[in-house]
C-alpha cells in the first residue's frame, strides 16, 4: 500500500531546489485541497496568481525531499517546478482531461479543445547550482563574467503589481547576482535571458489550432494555473451552503467540514441528497 500512495502522491521536481548547503530538494509529496483552501480562494478572488500559488503549494506540498516546507521555501521553488505541481495537483483533484474553449482570431467563433495532460510538454532541467556563470564577449576585453540564478516564485510575487515590461526588466534585476560593475547593455540582458530560458525546467503548453469554422489556423497559450483556478473556485456562499447542509445532518463542526478534500465533502453531499430523496 505505501508504494500505491507513492506513486500516487509522490512526483519529482523537473528542476529542484538547490540549498545553500548544495543539497537539491527533487522529490515532492502532495495532498489535495481541503475546505480551507476554497474558502480562502472564495475570499481572496483579486489576489495575484503567483501569490495564490504560493498559498496552495504551502498547504498541499506537505514534504519536499525529507523537509517539510515553509512558505519560504515554496517561494524559492523555481517557477517551472511551481507550474508543474500546481499541474500535478490539478491531475490530483479533477483528473487528466482538459476541456477548455478558445475564441478564434479570425472569426471570433468558439472553439472547444480536449487534450489531456500527457499532451502537456515538461521540459525537465535537473538543477546543480543556485547560480550561473555566462561569459559575454565584450569589445574593450576578451570577456566579462555576469553571475545569475533563475526566477522563483518570490520573484514572481515581488513584480507582480508592475507593468508587464517593467515587471520583465526588474525580475530580471533580481535575479542578476553580479553583472561584473558594469549595467548590462540590451543585447548583454537578452543573452542573459536566453541562458535563463536554457538552463530553467519548462512547462509551456501552446495549441496549434484551426478553427471548424473559418480554418484560421494559430497558436494559442495555454495557462495552466490560471485555468485549475477558475475550475477549483467556488463562491463563498457556495460553500457556506455545503458545509450548512453537512452540519446540519451529519452534526459535524465547521472545522471538520473544511478539512475534508472537496471531493469527499461532494460524497457526502451526494449521498445526503440521495437519502433526503428517498425520504
Amino acid at each position: 500500500m505505501s508504494g500505491e500512495k507513492r506513486l500516487e502522491n509522490t512526483v519529482v521536481l523537473p528542476g529542484g531546489l538547490v540549498l545553500e548547503d548544495g543539497c537539491c530538494l527533487r522529490e515532492a509529496e502532495l495532498q489535495p485541497l481541503t475546505g480551507y483552501e476554497e474558502e480562502w480562494l472564495a475570499q481572496h478572488r483579486a489576489t495575484p496568481s503567483a501569490v495564490v500559488v504560493t498559498r496552495l503549494l504551502s498547504a498541499c506540498v506537505v514534504r519536499l525531499d525529507d523537509t517539510v516546507p515553509t512558505r519560504d521555501l515554496v517561494q524559492q521553488l523555481l517557477v517551472g517546478d511551481r507550474d508543474y505541481l500546481i499541474l500535478q495537483l490539478r491531475r490530483m483533484m479533477l483528473g487528466d482531461q482538459f476541456q477548455a474553449v478558445f475564441p478564434c482570431p479570425g472569426c471570433d467563433a468558439k472553439m472547444d479543445i480536449s487534450f489531456t495532460a500527457d499532451d502537456i510538454p515538461v521540459e525537465s532541467r535537473p538543477q546543480t547550482v543556485a547560480l550561473y556563470t555566462l561569459h559575454l564577449p565584450v569589445q574593450e576585453q576578451a570577456e566579462r563574467t555576469v553571475r545569475f540564478r533563475l526566477p522563483t516564485g518570490g520573484d514572481q510575487e515581488a513584480v507582480v503589481r508592475m507593468d508587464s515590461k517593467l515587471a520583465a526588466e526588474a525580475l530580471l534585476n533580481r535575479c542578476i547576482v553580479d553583472d561584473g560593475g558594469v549595467q548590462l547593455a540590451p543585447e548583454e540582458r537578452r543573452a542573459v535571458v536566453d541562458a535563463m530560458e536554457r538552463l530553467a525546467p519548462q512547462v509551456d503548453v501552446e495549441l496549434d489550432l484551426t478553427c471548424p469554422e473559418c480554418r484560421h489556423t494559430f497558436l494559442a497559450p495555454f495557462d495552466i494555473t490560471a485555468f485549475f483556478l477558475q475550475e477549483i473556485r467556488i463562491t463563498g456562499d457556495q460553500l457556506l451552503r455545503e458545509v450548512h447542509l453537512l452540519a446540519l445532518y451529519y452534526h459535524w463542526s465547521e472545522a471538520d467540514i473544511l478539512s475534508l478534500r472537496r471531493d469527499r465533502r461532494r460524497a457526502y453531499l451526494g449521498l445526503l441528497s440521495e437519502a433526503l430523496r428517498q425520504d
